[in-house]
């Protein structure tokens, strides 16, 4: 059995219904999910180092989310009752979950609806037997829809000059690993990929971004900075 994974991180839906036994896919999933755990704890004890106890509770949430009892029961129940792979079957746990979080009052419930999709896409991961690879030949400002907490982590800082995201929440744990990198970023901009591999300029205080900006956008951003005891404004280019 194959699985792909398309440039939206899903599964193929060609896959959804396994060739082996129910049970054989419920071992696949339980199995496979000492994985994502470890890669957790890994980060957890990362970012306590680098950042500090507050923040690195982040990577303990999503340990908790994916022990969840609901969430697990949702994929099996889904391998046991369906015939679906592990693999459709934690896709779907996503999509419901996230959704149900999304669907929520409170702003700081609605974020965690991110970190649902970063445990599952973690799991699926380690079902398909893939890894995260987060490669930047150069400097550049990184352009996403969103960008997954685990992600922050898997940067090279070196390269990586600022995050632009077209949604996004100041809640969201991403937001939090953000802001304790003191990588800069804006949020809810719509950034087209037209854009890409052009000079941005990215303004801090008014969450706007300049798109091949001219002279003068840059010397009032930099008096702008120096008179308020930031960092020099920079242009950047986009990624």
């Amino acid at each position: 059995m194959s699985n792909e994974i398309r440039q939206d991180g899903y599964v193929n839906l060609m896959n959804k219904w396994g060739t082996s036994q129910d049970a054989s896919e419920g071992y696949r999933f339980q199995r496979e999910l000492v994985t994502p755990d470890m890669e957790l704890t890994t980060l957890y004890h990362r970012a306590l180092n680098q950042v500090g106890d507050g923040v690195a509770s982040i990577f303990l949430i999503h340990g908790m989310l994916l022990e969840d009892h609901d969430y697990v029961e949702t994929v099996r129940g889904l391998i046991n009752g369906q015939g679906a792979t592990a693999e459709y079957a934690v896709q779907m746990a996503e999509v419901s979950f996230a959704a149900a979080f999304s669907a929520m009052d409170s702003p700081y419930m609605q974020a965690r609806a991110v970190d649902i999709r970063d445990i599952s896409q973690r799991v699926l991961r380690a079902l398909m037997g893939g890894r995260q690879i987060l490669l930047m030949d150069e400097p550049a400002i990184l352009v996403a829809d969103e960008y997954l907490p685990s992600e922050v982590m898997d940067f090279d800082q070196r390269r990586l000059l600022g995050l632009i995201t077209r949604k996004g929440s100041l809640d969201s744990h991403t937001a939090m690993l953000v802001r304790a990198y003191h990588i800069p970023a804006i949020v809810e901009v719509n950034v087209t990929p037209k854009c890409e591999g052009r000079l941005a300029l990215m303004d801090g205080y008014t969450g706007s971004v300049y798109i091949d900006p001219d002279q003068e956008q840059l010397e009032q951003l930099r008096e702008l900075y120096q008179a308020n005891g930031r960092p020099k404004g920079h242009a950047l280019s986009i990624q």
